[in-house]
């Protein structure tokens, strides 16, 4: 049975669909049977998925959109023989697919930007991960080490109780010129670095 992680927040432009394609293709670099549910009927995976089809470093990872509040009675008949499968979450206001999506999932992987102001929506998404009972793990991207903003945001976790990951993604304008395209650079080694720490969180 596949491992499968929910990438989720209740706030858009919290870096998901980056996220989950970074973790996606870590884990498709590694040699594993990976795939990527998108759940936005806006279909943003799916449609990078498609760009980089026509280019040098097109996805490995498998890459389907199914955006349902029936996600884990549907998640095995559209994942066969996948040993990692990331969800992609939906749009903020599409709460039932979320909560479905997580319900479906294994763990919760929640974006946090390190921007204060980007974090107002964390804690309703650990209530809906805690009400789904399934556990839930932070990861900060955007993240400018020695500012105001990573010390203010760090602050907030700690409030909200959020237990984080170490792995951080570095804010660089070289994460925008992975869009449409397999990771690489900066974006990769965040995802394999995801990928790790999360498989050792797994392995208790």
């Amino acid at each position: 049975m596949a491992f499968t992680v929910a990438v989720i927040v209740l706030k858009g432009g919290a870096g998901k669909t980056m996220t989950s394609i970074a973790l996606a293709e870590a884990a498709a670099e590694s040699g594993a049977a990976a795939t990527l549910v998108d759940s936005d009927p806006m279909g943003g995976a799916v449609r990078q998925d498609a760009l980089a089809q026509d280019t040098t470093r097109p996805l490995r990872a498998t890459v389907l959109g199914l955006s349902s509040p029936d996600l884990p009675k549907r998640m095995g008949s559209i994942t066969p023989g996948a040993d990692l499968v990331v969800i992609d979450g939906p749009p903020p206001g599409a709460l039932k697919i979320a909560q479905s999506a997580m319900e479906a999932a294994d763990v919760v992987l929640i974006p946090c930007p390190a921007r204060p102001g980007d974090l107002d929506r964390v804690p309703a998404t650990l209530e809906m991960a805690e009400k789904a009972g399934v556990p839930a793990f932070g990861v900060f991207n955007f993240y400018k080490t020695g500012t105001n903003n990573a010390a203010a945001a760090e602050a907030l976790v700690v409030s909200y109780g959020v237990e984080m990951l170490e792995t951080k993604l570095i804010d660089s304008t070289k994460v925008a010129e992975n869009y449409g395209l397999r990771p690489r650079g900066i974006t990769a080694r965040y995802g394999r670095e995801l990928l790790d720490e999360l498989t050792r969180k797994a392995a208790g």
